[in-house]
């Protein structure tokens, strides 16, 4: 697959992948800001900055942008990672420059109103407090919190109640000079597009952006850390998860990474939903996933479960691990999940919104591109054998708990 790309002069880069038989184009303005990228007093920053472009610009007032977004078919939205914030919008292929003047309004021209940045203080504390609300949100907020204790990858993405409620308009035009500027951003569309014409409507409304402000900094690496935390909340269910450091999202290994996570719990048919709930009837939700940042990634095992079955589901994971360790994973079992995980893969590139997104995050943190081909090339030229040498290496690391529900006698990992 053969990207369109350049880079105006002030350092903004734009990529596009034009797609057959769609009638849409989606737009995606990508800012590498995100919470690594945070002083720890300016915790929260990107997200409350993503809320705010919403509630008016120097030309339109909230209601006035949310009428040209309706109008525009209703798919103009925003959010915030761990490493960056994307605007985007989704329209018609006639209506691709009104998409484009309007992503430009939100970024390059926010008033934040004062009477609407403290109304919105409280829409994202509360946003804050339903996180914390939601067991299974939480005990993943609380595993990071474990995982990277000390490092940038540890805050969290909302911030925290006390720095949300000390947010000034001048400290929030302030970080956005700093962050928000063409070196730091990626465009990215894909869909229905004539090039020549996206390229002159891009420069038109972001060509004039000044260049200047902080470079992003590297991140640092990640510590391997062997931390437990336990969350004691009245709730009916205990949820545990238990992180693995594993490999960043540019790395060889994230393949087999993926194919890993896929066959240890990504299905229905993985080792850990057959041990814990179908042969054990101990868990509605159990699972695995990965993360991965540009800098580290992180292999994770989740399930939730009853006060009373917590300990055993506990041991049932750690026998998991340790059979996946001693006797390592067959050829057949391999092979079943290479191909969920290319089918899942496929899947989810099926829409234009999908290929703008991944096209600008690759772009935005790697400063490369990473074609569908190409993925389903290292998919299938993944082995069983670099399946199994990444599963020695991830759960023979040391590994960090995290434990949301009611007191009780600790949690013991030993089987791990």
């Amino acid at each position: 697959m053969a990207y369109d790309r350049i880079t105006l002069n002030n350092g903004l880069r734009i990529i596009g992948e034009r797609m057959e038989a769609v009638h849409t184009v989606a737009v995606g303005v990508f800012v590498r800001t995100g919470a690594v990228n945070e002083a720890p007093a300016e915790n929260g920053y990107s997200h409350f900055v993503e809320h705010m472009v919403f509630k008016g610009t120097k030309d339109r007032d909230a209601a006035a942008l949310a009428d040209e977004m309706d109008r525009l078919g209703g798919a103009t939205n925003a959010f915030t990672t761990k490493e960056s914030t994307c605007f985007y919008t989704k329209v018609l292929q006639e209506d691709l420059g009104r998409g484009i003047r309007l992503l430009q309004d939100l970024i390059l021209h926010p008033e934040f109103p004062g009477e609407d940045l403290e109304r919105e203080k409280g829409v994202v504390i509360e946003e804050i407090a339903m996180c914390e609300d939601n067991p299974e949100d939480l005990v993943h907020e609380l595993l990071s919190d474990a995982q990277y204790k000390g490092h940038p990858l540890g805050l969290p993405i909302l911030g925290t109640e006390e720095i949300i409620r000390g947010i000034t308009r001048e400290k929030l035009f302030r970080f956005l000079q700093t962050h928000y500027t063409p070196e730091n951003t990626v465009i990215s569309i894909a869909g229905a597009y004539d090039w020549q014409e996206a390229v002159d409507l891009l420069e038109k409304a972001f060509g004039a952006w000044p260049a200047g402000g902080a470079p992003v900094r590297n991140m640092p690496p990640a510590p391997v850390l062997q931390n437990h935390l336990v969350r004691v909340k009245d709730v009916e269910q205990v949820q545990l998860c238990v992180g693995y450091p594993a490999f960043a999202g540019n790395a060889p290994e994230s393949y087999a990474q993926l194919i890993l996570s896929t066959l240890f719990g990504g299905s229905m048919s993985s080792r850990l939903f057959q041990s814990i709930r179908e042969r054990n009837g101990l868990a509605y939700s159990v699972y695995s996933y990965v993360n991965v940042y540009s800098g580290a990634g992180e292999m994770e095992l989740y399930a939730g479960t009853s006060p009373e079955t917590a300990q055993q589901v506990a041991d049932l994971m750690g026998a998991e691990v340790r059979k996946l360790l001693r006797e390592g994973i067959g050829r057949d079992e391999f092979e079943k999940a290479r191909q969920s995980a290319r089918i899942s893969f496929v899947m989810g590139q099926e829409s234009n919104t999908s290929r703008m997104r991944g096209n600008g995050n690759v772009l935005l943190l790697y400063n490369t591109t990473r074609s569908f081909e190409e993925i389903l090339d290292r998919l299938e030229k993944t082995t069983c054998d670099d399946v199994n040498d990444v599963a020695r290496r991830i759960f023979s690391a040391p590994f960090c708990t995290a434990v949301v529900g009611r007191a009780g006698q600790p949690l013991s990992f030993a089987a791990f």
